[in-house]
């Protein structure tokens, strides 16, 4: 009788690990069990289909159910697991579209549950306009909304890269005037103040009003958002995009006994296990080692997901212990209207938190040749270890960040100091850069903070 692999979630973990474990063992039977009506979508795309950049909402769908069949892995959406048996091997599942109760048995499982927007208990956030972006049914309930009601005035709640992105789409939607309410000193709270700021003055170049150190109190309305009221200050609204964060789903991975980190994400180990036996775990319910701090952390990246993804569905499908995932650095990038912003490895408030005597520079260069056509503004902060020089984080702001900010991330991995970033021999011309790469801009002004 061939093993039986049963995943609890989809998108990109959880899809990417039938893939794989269908690619590994060709013999083993898989289904996939999905909440949401689709079972592998785009999410990082999301904030671009509201602003009608991505067009057919069908190219943010990366399969569906009909084209995992033809790989011969059954996935199941609008399916609900609301419990596991792990001693007895067995699953209850509710079918959300007809509410009937299933029963199914595993030999192996990979959770695979994700997060979940945060939407904080303000009065007025069940009133119809109030939104949080998260699902592909998020957005369409959100371009419903617009459709139906022509909204002219938003306010984003939440300055992460989810709130930023969809201030920038909601303004470049029809010329919506938007606000952004940031409860923190500064939006982009990962990064530090210098960064942010250079994001912010670009928010208000483009017309997104600002507003940091404020606590949204209350949504305003009579079924439908009129305002938005912090303080003594209230802010029209016909639309609020709620963006204040996510949490990982683990309450069914508590429920049947897996052990969770320090973070509030299921621990695993390195190769995707957790404590129950034939039990793994991946993606943005799981809990990862940061390789700049050394400590275990929460990283809900796409790119990370899929990477896990990997690991979790080699394993089980071999039952072994094949392949190991060592870790992140916990990069990112993001788009906020004409700039790029990116961010790798700690920052130097976490890098103090962490234990570390940290020093770091900053520096505002180019994207090109200061005389050649097209040169814009570049800010990049370096953050190393004052012992030794080891490269400890970097943050980016303005064209070129995600070349920049790989180039960085790869020195994080690669535990390089300061001296090795002096030293690197990177690409120039003048239609890509600055005859010094302002990597290595950067490390020089470091150096004679350190070495003074």
């Amino acid at each position: 009788m061939a093993t039986r692999l049963v995943i609890v979630g989809g998108v990109a973990a959880g899809t990417k690990a039938a893939s794989r474990a269908r690619r590994v063992n060709p013999e083993i039977e898989i289904t996939l069990y999905q909440e949401e009506p689709e079972v592998s979508i785009s999410e990082c795309g999301l904030p671009y289909f509201l602003s009608d950049m991505i067009g057919a909402r069908s190219k943010l769908v990366a399969r569906t159910p009909e084209e995992f069949a033809r790989n011969g892995i059954e996935a199941r959406t609008r399916c609900r697991v609301e419990r596991i048996d792990p001693e007895r091997k067995r699953l209850s599942v509710c079918d959300l579209a007809t509410s009937e109760k299933l029963e199914d048995a595993y030999d192996r499982l990979i959770i695979a549950t994700g997060a979940q927007a945060v939407l904080p208990s303000i009065p007025g956030s069940d009133l119809d306009g109030v939104f949080t972006l998260r699902f592909l049914t998020d957005a369409d309930r959100i371009l419903g909304y617009v459709k139906e009601r022509s909204p002219k005035k938003a306010v984003v709640v939440g300055g992460g890269y989810v709130g930023l992105e969809a201030a920038e789409n909601l303004k470049n939607r029809g010329g919506m005037e938007v606000s952004l309410v940031q409860s923190g000193d500064h939006v982009a709270a990962a990064f530090d103040p210098g960064a942010a700021e250079v994001v912010e003055d670009h928010l208000r170049e483009k017309g997104v009003e600002v507003v940091t150190g404020a606590r949204v109190e209350e949504f305003e309305g009579d079924g439908h958002i009129r305002g938005v009221r912090f303080g003594d200050r209230r802010l029209e609204a016909d639309i609020a995009v709620v963006g204040v964060g996510i949490q990982p789903r683990v309450d069914l991975a508590e429920t049947t006994g897996m052990e969770l980190g320090a973070s509030g994400a299921i621990r695993v180990d390195r190769y995707m296990k957790t404590n129950l036996p034939e039990v793994w775990a991946a993606g943005d319910c799981v809990e990862s080692t940061n390789l700049a701090s050394g400590k275990p952390g929460w990283f809900p990246l796409g790119d990370t997901a899929n990477q896990m993804g990997r690991v979790a569905g080699t394993n089980a499908a071999t039952g072994e212990n094949t392949l190991e995932f060592p870790g992140v650095t916990g990069t990112i990038v993001f788009k906020v209207f004409d700039f790029g912003v990116g961010k790798s490895g700690l920052s130097e408030r976490e890098a103090q938190n962490a234990g570390f005597d940290a020093a770091s520079a900053e520096i505002t260069s180019t994207s090109r040749a200061a005389y050649y056509p097209g040169a814009e503004r570049v800010y990049l902060k370096l953050i190393a270890e004052r012992s030794t020089g080891r490269i400890l984080g970097a943050q980016t702001v303005g064209a070129g960040a995600d070349k920049l900010v790989d180039v960085c991330a790869t020195a994080i991995w690669g535990r390089l100091s300061y001296r090795d970033l002096i030293n690197l021999d990177l690409a120039y011309a003048p239609p890509f850069g600055p005859v010094l790469s302002p990597v290595i801009q950067a490390a020089s002004v470091l150096s004679s903070v350190l070495e003074k």
